[in-house]
């Protein structure tokens, strides 16, 4: 029988996998965040709703997999699939104590290898694609 580790240590572990050794690029430009892993903040619900707009493109237009969930707080693609570099995305809207929230895009292959493009700079063209 195996077993498994805790859930927090496998997405831990899975966490580390994904990000990799290499230093996390920053996002140029005003009203940008400095990393990949910082999420996209809006302050309005019109804003909000403009970006999740765009949230929606740029995974229908960048990702390897159909969408599979879209709703108001969730945008997820199929897959990854193991052994693929195409890229799958979760994104995710967590709404603040105002009008505002805060907009995390996570994106993964199932290469071991890598990914292409690398999730890093997907996730930083979609924050572009997203403020801009």
């Amino acid at each position: 029988m195996i077993t498994l580790p805790p859930l927090g240590i496998r997405l831990c572990i899975v966490a580390g996998l994904l990000s990799g050794c290499a230093e996390i690029p920053t996002v140029g430009g005003p009203g940008s965040n400095a990393t990949s892993a910082e999420p996209v903040l809006c302050v309005s619900k019109t804003q909000c709703d403009v970006y999740w707009q765009r949230a929606q493109a740029f995974v229908a237009n960048n990702s390897a997999y159909r969408l599979q969930t879209i709703s108001d707080t969730v945008i997820e693609t199929a897959g990854p699939a193991t052994a693929r570099t195409g890229l799958a995305f979760r994104v995710t809207r967590v709404p603040d104590n105002q009008e505002g929230a805060r907009i995390y895009v996570v994106a993964a292959c199932g290469n071991a290898v890598g990914c292409s493009p690398a999730s890093s700079d997907a996730v930083i063209a979609f924050k572009r694609f997203v403020i801009n």
